[in-house]
């Protein structure tokens, strides 16, 4: 579920069609519901905002800047759930009539789950394109292989030109 909220937070969003791709393409939502939702583009801004600070706070360790906090604790308590168990193990359900708070909400409950101290050390914001992402490993500064190769050939040729 974590998935959701660097991808809020990697996302360009410059219109309503822009969110509502973004929802089709994570399957967050049914297309009748990414079309309404898609019309909030100002609560999706928001709380993109405020995931990007607490994002860049946490990976500074520092403190989470308060205002940011409470907007993404707004947002979560707006929609309660319900832990269940059944024959394939616990769910979440969230109890909400409307797809709007109940994606904003999957969204800060994603972004929350990334703030625990165990997954906050782990966050970190690529060295090459500036896209948030959890490292898999201590010494890892990219979120890909080709943000990874397109800043080492950089380094190379900066190399060569020094000496020339």
């Amino acid at each position: 579920m974590s998935d959701v909220a660097l991808g809020l937070a990697n996302l360009s969003l410059d219109s309503g069609g822009d969110l509502r791709a973004w929802l089709d393409e994570e399957g967050v939502l049914g297309p009748e519901e990414s079309a309404e939702v898609s019309l909030r583009l100002p609560e999706f801004l928001s709380l993109r905002a405020s995931v990007r600070e607490l994002f860049d706070a946490s990976i500074g360790d520092g403190p989470f800047p308060a205002a940011a906090l409470e907007r993404l604790n707004d947002v979560s308590a707006r929609v309660p759930r319900v832990l269940r168990f059944d024959s394939g193990g616990p769910s979440e359900i969230p109890l909400v009539a409307s797809a709007t708070p109940a994606t904003l909400a999957r969204i800060a409950w994603s972004a929350i789950e990334l703030l625990r101290p165990s997954e906050r050390s782990r966050l970190r914001r690529c060295g090459a394109c500036g896209n948030y992402f959890v490292s898999t490993r201590s010494d890892r500064r990219w979120c890909s292989d080709a943000c990874g190769n397109r800043t080492r050939v950089a380094r190379h040729h900066a190399r060569r030109r020094a000496r020339a």
